[in-house]
């Protein structure tokens, strides 16, 4: 495995999450640390340069390295880097400076590196914040995106981005409640439905739920659940509560956060409220422990308010929640550029399959058949005895609904229940 397959999965799990080109990581890999053979590659994973400090609750590697004064005089000093157990704790590190600053400052440098879709200005950008004194870094970098088409990497093409879905409440904790309504049930529904919807209708996508069932978890856990996974957005489904409230409002981390993460904010909240046009309560921030604690872009959607009868009537409606979690859905498609999946055409619908069924091998059965139905009840036998031999199931559905004409009946009547009975 070469140094380039080792970095490109992080780079692009961890770049494409917050904004950061894939291209622009691996290059600085591999011009920093001489593709991962320098000593701080070797013996400390660290690709990047990216020294200690008294917050880092890491390991650490001591280094001697050259200092440069003010006069330009080189001296030395035995420096103390961040030791990492693979490639992707670096990664991780340098993506967060591009996302959050350098922490001493109020505003972040880095603003310009995010959202790129240029690899050249992406590159010109990190000169210009200040990353590096060399002249000649952005040629530098811009010459090894292309000399290795790493260009490749920034595109969506074989990536497989992984929402993490972590319906709120559960156990014996059932959120907000009014009206004969439990918040914990009405999360799982909608989660269920996006992540379905995701899967059923979505390539190049896999999800993960922080539950399926009802069960208890604190929000630190649902964080790590998501961090351990390496997700690229956690979504957190709640229903809010006050009788006096309604509509959607959604939620991001009041500290600082990526580019990535008001996107994908600002993506969610117009599909949701286009899907159910409910009134929209807007875009806000607060310091939420689940949006907190979690590494990647995390969101935390309020659909509706449980006590208030209105939205109370509107949750307890499915076609209605298919509607709010169809909205999430195609937030989340918007924001990731997610491919729909190609549908097949050259599979038997039901429809071609009760076509089939009714194909009859002599006319006059069907003829002297049509006689003998005289009841509901005759309907029905005919039916459940047409499934058991193995008609289609939907037959049921249209006797149930009432459009199973006569035709219909004495069709399955004529193949199946006389066929068996032979």
């Amino acid at each position: 495995m070469t140094f380039i397959d080792q970095l490109a999965p992080y780079a692009i799990k961890h770049g494409r999450a917050q904004g950061v080109l894939p291209s622009l990581i691996i290059a600085q890999g591999i011009l920093e640390s001489a593709s991962g053979t320098s000593e701080l590659a070797l013996k400390a994973n660290n690709l990047f340069g990216i020294k200690s400090s008294s917050e880092w609750p890491g390991d650490i590697y001591t280094k001697r390295t050259a200092e440069n004064k003010n006069d330009g005089t080189v001296y030395y000093i035995d420096a103390d880097f961040r030791k990492y157990p693979t490639f992707e704790g670096c990664v991780i590190d340098l993506v967060q400076k591009y996302t959050h600053g350098t922490g001493r400052e109020t505003s972040n440098r880095y603003e310009a590196v995010l959202n790129q879709t240029d690899y050249k200005k992406a590159t010109a950008a990190v000169k210009a914040s200040g990353y590096a004194t060399d002249v000649n870094y952005p040629e530098k970098l811009n010459k090894l995106i292309e000399q290795y088409d790493l260009m490749k990497y920034d595109k969506g093409d074989g990536n497989v981005v992984k929402i993490f879905i972590d319906p709120g409440h559960g156990g014996k904790d059932p959120g907000a409640v009014g009206l004969g309504l439990q918040e914990k049930v009405l999360t799982l529904k909608i989660s269920q439905k996006i992540r379905d919807i995701l899967q059923n209708e979505y390539s190049e996508v896999t999800v993960k739920m922080s539950r399926t069932s009802d069960i208890y978890l604190t929000l630190s856990e649902r964080a790590k659940l998501a961090n351990a996974w390496g997700a690229e957005l956690l979504l957190s489904i709640h229903i809010n509560a006050t009788p006096s409230g309604y509509g959607y409002e959604d939620w991001i981390y009041n500290g600082s956060v990526s580019a990535m993460t008001t996107k994908v904010q600002s993506a969610i909240n117009a599909a949701v409220i286009k899907s159910t046009n409910w009134r929209n309560r807007g875009k806000k921030r607060g310091d939420l422990a689940v949006l907190r604690e979690s590494k990647m872009p995390a969101l935390l959607t309020e659909s509706g308010f449980i006590d208030n009868p209105d939205d109370a009537k509107l949750l307890t409606d499915n076609a209605f929640l298919d509607k709010v979690a169809r909205g999430h859905v195609n937030g989340i498609a918007e924001a990731f550029g997610l491919k729909r999946k190609t549908v097949a055409t050259d599979i038997p619908g039901p429809s071609q399959k009760e076509d089939e069924e009714l194909k009859f091998s002599s006319p006059s059965l069907k003829a002297e058949t049509e006689v003998s139905l005289s009841s509901k009840a005759r309907r029905e036998i005919i039916v459940a005895a047409a499934i058991k031999a193995g008609a289609h199931v939907s037959w049921k559905d249209k006797l149930k609904n009432n459009t199973l004409t006569d035709a219909d009946v004495l069709g399955l009547a004529v193949k199946y229940t006389i066929a068996v009975n032979k």
